[in-house]
């Protein structure tokens, strides 16, 4: 699987990972060349997984936004249960559909960041990492 290392403990790679683990269904990314007028990210549904493509021509932090993006969409849609029995290609979504893969893309980087923060002031990145990072799913260095 390839990582998207980031200044920050989060790596969306294991995060798809576990999130696939959980739900039963893989996630599976893949790096594309992908036009720069056309979208940064795509996900395709299938009955045994989920795929996401990402830009693979941005910076890595952009990278990891499109990659949380298209999570967020598979998070909605399963709190929602709406898990498609069909192949699906989803590349164009309904306002409210953006915006809440958006809201939980925006708020899975934040609090990774806040934790980057917070372990680094209270001087707990070291001696406590593998508990309180692996608890937020998060990388290990």
């Amino acid at each position: 699987m390839h990582r998207l290392e980031l200044p920050m403990p989060l790596d969306p790679a294991v995060l798809c990972e576990r999130l696939g683990e959980f739900r039963g269904t893989p996630i599976r990314l893949m790096a594309w060349e992908l036009p720069t007028d056309g979208p940064f990210g795509m996900l395709i549904s299938r009955p045994h997984e989920d795929a996401i493509i990402y830009q693979s021509h941005t910076t890595k932090a952009h990278q990891a936004h499109i990659v949380l993006h298209e999570l967020g969409h598979i998070i909605a849609y399963d709190l929602a249960g709406e898990r498609p029995v069909a192949t699906q290609l989803r590349t164009c979504y309904s306002d409210r559909d953006e915006r809440d893969a958006e809201v939980i893309a925006s708020t899975i980087m934040c609090q990774a960041i806040l934790a980057t923060r917070r372990t680094k002031r209270y001087g707990i990145d070291e001696p406590w990492r593998p508990s309180v990072y692996n608890s937020l799913v998060l990388a290990e260095s």
